[in-house]
């Protein structure tokens, strides 16, 4: 009994960090509102992606990504009006999600694929915070990855992904009230 709790003790120890819950924030001046959200556009590795997972879902993705953060910013009354572009701008990017099942374009181009397949998942965005004049007034980072596959089981197509979208947009939220609150 004592052998098994120290594997499982030194297994969650070792595994944790790659798996950490991690929102970063950097502020160099203190934010101001309104903020307006530009285009979510896609990183790298997730660009590599895209022809694999399906360019649907790459629009899919993004759009969900900005109507949580949008959903968070008008809550804390800091969304600018529609199309409101020029003062304090919130430029983002999704590096890279990790579906839960493989996606309708996944399953197409490999017939092995079933959508009874599961799969952790998850999600990696960065997003910098920038003034009228294009100084960034801070930078954001998080990123998950679900640690159980048991939970993917009853998970939809980007269920882990669109936690970290809700959590990242909480958190950015939190964050930007926080510094405008302290004045950093």
């Amino acid at each position: 009994m004592t052998r098994w709790l120290i594997a499982a003790l030194a297994t969650t120890a070792l595994s944790a960090p790659a798996l950490a819950d991690g929102f970063r924030d950097e502020y160099t001046a203190a934010p101001t509102g309104p903020v307006s959200i530009a285009e979510i556009a896609i990183g790298e590795e997730l660009a590599g992606e895209a022809a694999e997972l399906g360019e649907r879902e790459i629009t899919r993705l993004t759009g969900m990504l900005h109507d949580d953060i949008a959903r968070e910013l008008a809550g804390m009354s800091w969304l600018a009006g529609e199309g409101a572009m020029g003062g304090t701008t919130l430029f983002v990017t999704l590096e890279d999600a990790d579906p839960n099942r493989p996606t309708f374009a996944q399953m197409r181009g490999n017939p092995s694929l079933d959508y009874r397949s599961h799969s952790v998942g998850g999600a990696e965005i960065s997003a910098e915070l920038r003034d009228a004049s294009g100084n960034v007034l801070a930078t954001y980072h998080y990123e998950w990855t679900s640690n159980d596959i048991r939970f993917a089981a009853h998970a939809g197509t980007w269920t882990d992904a669109t936690r970290v979208f809700d959590r990242f947009a909480r958190q950015l939220g939190d964050s930007l009230a926080e510094h405008a609150e302290t004045g950093m």
